[in-house]
């Protein structure tokens, strides 16, 4: 069985490709489950053949059995799938977000929103979901939300790499420091969560601050959460290969503004957080509460609640108890190695047998 992922999930730096977070767990990850003649690519079409790779050197590879589709959202993407179940191809359509609810302070609002963009928009992906032979969601709220126009749709939660992360070392002879790990553009009002208490707290035990994925073209952390931007350190945004390691902070937060966007999210912030040995405190949302009545994190629902779960976390022979244990529960059930079955159970079950050719054609790109 030859199958390929094919999204447009992809960041450049320094001249590199590199997938980003929706590509690397919902893609990268279970091509692994999926065995490695398994594919991951940007995606090329053509009449022939289906769906194929972009080589990104002016060839594309065509001739796969299975395709999983992931965030694309052009309005030709439901013909195309259509034609490519024709030629004999299985098509997967992977979910992790509920886009139709994105809020507007969310970048992606602009991108994908009907009204502003009739080309690429979240209402064509829901037309690839009606014609897909099977969808494959993160949590339950997008079971719930998609479960009505998708003909076969699977719950498949995330799990992370037991071996991108290693664990900090907490130090006793130094305050511990707060941080949060993410892209501002990409926020629904959540760190104005943060607002009214967090600086006020940072001075109260003179405490830094550290931001995992600055980047000049967004808003600033300090700025949007009121800190003192003296108690801030920054790191700027990470490929994937480097991310984990500059995780370095000693206590994490997970601010989610209480929106239905935010509730359909998956808990993939705070299974990093453990796997790297960070205490963390997220705002809730069911997939945080699940994680939380599973052992891993806290929950806090008010301003109170933040500042009491942290300060219990400033201890540091709770905060180093708490790191190893987290740790420990994550590697051991929160792992690609626990949600590989059921990739290759759904594989197994949606597979049909492709009767195009495997080529290799040079191509023009448009």
């Amino acid at each position: 069985m030859r199958i390929v992922f094919l999204t447009d999930d992809w960041a450049v730096a320094h001249g590199q490709w590199f997938p980003a977070g929706g590509c690397f767990y919902r893609c990268m990850l279970p091509r692994n489950a999926a065995g490695a003649a398994a594919k991951v690519s940007s995606p090329v079409w053509a009449a022939e053949y289906g769906f194929g790779t972009d080589n990104r050197d002016g060839t594309a590879t065509f001739g796969f059995d299975l395709v999983v589709l992931k965030n694309l959202f052009q309005r030709w993407i439901p013909a195309q799938i259509q034609a490519a179940q024709e030629l004999g191809q299985r098509v997967i359509i992977d979910v992790d977000d509920l886009y139709s609810d994105i809020h507007d302070a969310n970048v992606a609002k602009g991108l994908l929103d009907p009204a502003t963009n009739k080309v690429r928009n979240w209402d064509h992906y829901d037309e690839t979901i009606r014609v897909a032979d099977a969808v494959t969601v993160s949590t339950p709220k997008l079971l719930e939300a998609y479960g009505p126009i998708a003909c076969d749709i699977r719950l498949i939660r995330n799990g992370i790499s037991p071996v991108q992360f290693s664990p900090i070392k907490h130090v006793k002879a130094r305050k511990p420091v707060l941080g949060w790990a993410g892209g501002m553009g990409w926020r629904s009002n959540d760190i104005e969560e943060l607002r009214p208490w967090l600086n006020d707290f940072l001075e109260e035990h003179d405490l830094q601050f550290h931001h995992v994925g600055s980047d000049p073209g967004q808003p600033v952390f300090s700025d949007v959460a009121g800190v003192d931007p003296s108690r801030m350190i920054l790191t700027g945004m990470q490929p994937i290969a480097t991310y984990a390691s500059a995780l370095t902070f000693d206590i994490g937060l997970v601010p989610l503004a209480d929106i239905p966007f935010n509730h359909a999210k998956s808990n993939i912030k705070g299974l990093e957080y453990a796997a790297a040995g960070i205490p963390f405190v997220a705002s809730y949302s069911p997939e945080y509460q699940r994680l939380s009545d599973m052992g891993v994190g806290h929950i806090a629902r008010t301003a109170a609640d933040w500042q009491a779960e942290l300060t219990a976390l400033l201890d540091f022979d709770v905060r180093r108890k708490e790191a190893t244990r987290q740790r420990k529960l994550v590697l051991s059930q929160h792992t690609i190695r626990e949600t590989a079955p059921d990739w290759v159970r759904l594989f197994r079950d949606v597979a049909g047998n492709c009767r195009v050719p495997t080529v290799r054609l040079k191509y023009v790109a448009i």
